[in-house]
């Protein structure tokens, strides 16, 4: 309503305007003909105002169903789906940059059932929203964030060193066990994650073995106590 009446507002301004211009410079004063041309601007100011509002709306709606169709509405990251779609893209070097090297990282929260049954599962959304708002802080704006899982995230990072995935997935598990999330009833709880990570030249076969091998090094790293890191190819580079 506000803006049918700015509209109409707008209208009147340039009906007196265009009234006033027709008597000084024409001498046009017929009654008849200025009221005809009122309430035909009306009309056509109306019918336009319907047509913008019409089309901006289904705008809005298109926007809308593509952010639910490729973000997860909880998180704003990548839904699985649209990740799984992204992976493919550069498995077969559809990304819109090219790729030389790639690195996946798997994430998955440490003992998330038990914040669920201890704190209700409301309370464990505002962890999963948390953690998806860290993920995208601390990544790099050409990452690719997702939740491909209940409590389970991935990170794709092309054109990404050996010794820079290290740093980017340290970098993750230290930003999320080191700050507090707040909960909604007023507590503050810590919680820790489990990262693996793989890494691939960018070349041959071995690119589609990613996410296998980030799976397994994401089984090691909570095996082995769970708040850290597990990345074979460090390792076998003896990068420190």
């Amino acid at each position: 309503m506000n803006h049918v009446v700015k509209m109409l507002l707008s209208i009147t301004i340039g009906n007196v305007v265009a009234t006033s211009l027709f008597i000084l410079i024409v001498h046009e004063t017929s009654f008849q003909l200025h009221s005809t041309y009122w309430i035909f601007s009306y009309i056509a100011g109306l019918f336009n105002f319907y047509v913008i509002e019409h089309q901006t709306k289904a705008y809005q709606l298109l926007n809308l169903y593509k952010f639910q169709a490729h973000y997860d509405f909880l998180t704003g990251v990548l839904n699985k789906r649209k990740f799984d779609e992204v992976l493919s893209e550069a498995f077969t070097k559809k990304l819109k940059q090219p790729i030389h090297q790639m690195s996946l990282i798997y994430l998955d929260i440490d003992y998330f059932k038990t914040i669920n049954d201890q704190y209700g599962h409301h309370e464990g959304d505002i962890v999963l929203k948390e953690i998806g708002t860290r993920l995208i802080k601390n990544t790099r704006s050409s990452d690719y964030i997702g939740r491909i899982g209940g409590e389970e995230f991935a990170v794709l990072l092309p054109n990404c060193t050996i010794e820079k995935t290290w740093q980017i997935a340290e970098r993750l598990r230290k930003k999320i066990a080191d700050q507090p999330i707040y909960l909604k009833n007023g507590l503050s709880i810590h919680t820790t994650v489990s990262i693996g990570c793989a890494y691939s030249q960018g070349i041959g076969a071995d690119i589609k073995q990613l996410p296998i091998i980030a799976d397994q090094e994401l089984y090691k790293a909570k095996e082995s106590g769970r708040n850290q890191v597990s990345f074979s190819e460090r390792k076998k580079d003896h990068l420190t």
